[in-house]
């Protein structure tokens, strides 16, 4: 049987029913469509050079896309974007941050995939973030670019290019396994400690980078974007207080016998002490997260 995430990229072409065009008319943005037809003679549950996919994000962002060859395409780019999050492959980094770019600033959603495809890439994108979600261990980080920092700026990205950001989260603050616990313990310290006293993440050093993950932080080269309303409205109405302080009390309980139970009860018993800052940034953030970004300028709490 194939691993689970083979399955659903081979489960995506199925529900795209995507097939490979009979014709290449997209234009090469280099003037060299040997990348697209190499791409286009892969097979579901092949992986995609990522060389290739590079360019075809340069074909996507600079030139008008063919549709059909698109949908095909769509899978592997996104099986690729899955091996990224999770930290399978190094490979394709360069590429991914290109793909944020095509689906947020390209409208692909909305001009190149029927509404029926559109839900099936959501889906795929959702639980490949839960995927890694479950995948976290540990509450102490010293270094950027390890597992927490990944799977918030996926999720903190989905929000700017699908408007269905709600199921993901539900499904996260459920806490039906011992990462999503710890995750939602990742998530709520960077909401109520000062950034140089974070008992999860350590401070950012000039060496090691690291500090907490910025709430608001996108992947890839989304410079000029914000969170679709419907889920600026959405963490509106779910992100308070008392169901972060709730969420938090679960996740501790999920992680009784767990290596990781220790530091969020220490977590959970700092609560009161920054319930001031908390109330704030449930207020602040989701007014960060509707404004549209600007190359140069940062936002701050």
């Amino acid at each position: 049987m194939p691993p689970e995430g083979l399955t659903r990229s081979i489960e995506l072409h199925k529900a795209l029913s995507s097939k490979p065009p009979r014709q290449i008319t997209q234009e090469a943005f280099d003037y060299n469509d040997e990348h697209l037809r190499r791409l286009a003679r892969l097979s579901p549950g092949d992986v995609a050079r990522a060389s290739d996919l590079w360019e075809y994000t340069q074909d996507l962002l600079y030139t008008d896309i063919q549709s059909d060859l698109f949908v095909f395409l769509l899978p592997f780019c996104l099986e690729a974007w899955r091996q990224d999050l999770l930290g399978i492959s190094q490979e394709y980094g360069g590429f991914v941050e290109h793909l944020y770019s095509v689906l947020a600033n390209r409208h692909v959603f909305d001009e190149h995939l029927k509404s029926a495809q559109t839900i099936a890439v959501s889906q795929f994108m959702r639980l490949s973030i839960l995927e890694e979600i479950r995948n976290q261990c540990g509450l102490s980080y010293e270094r950027g670019h390890e597992r927490p920092y990944r799977w918030l700026r996926a999720m903190t990205s989905y929000g700017v290019l699908l408007p269905d950001l709600n199921q993901l989260w539900k499904d996260w603050w459920a806490i039906t396994s011992t990462g999503s616990a710890i995750a939602a313990v990742q998530y709520v310290a960077c909401l109520m400690y000062a950034m140089n006293e974070n008992p999860v993440f350590a401070p950012w050093t000039p060496d090691k980078g690291g500090g907490p993950p910025c709430l608001w932080e996108f992947e890839g080269h989304l410079y000029t974007n914000r969170w679709l309303e419907t889920n600026v409205t959405f963490l509106e109405q779910t992100l308070s207080p008392k169901s972060v302080s709730d969420l938090l009390a679960r996740a501790v309980e999920k992680l009784i016998g767990q290596p990781e139970h220790k530091k969020a009860s220490e977590v959970l018993a700092d609560l009161p002490l920054c319930s001031s800052t908390l109330e704030n940034r449930c207020a602040r953030l989701p007014q960060i997260l509707r404004t549209v970004q600007q190359p140069g300028v940062l936002f701050d709490w």
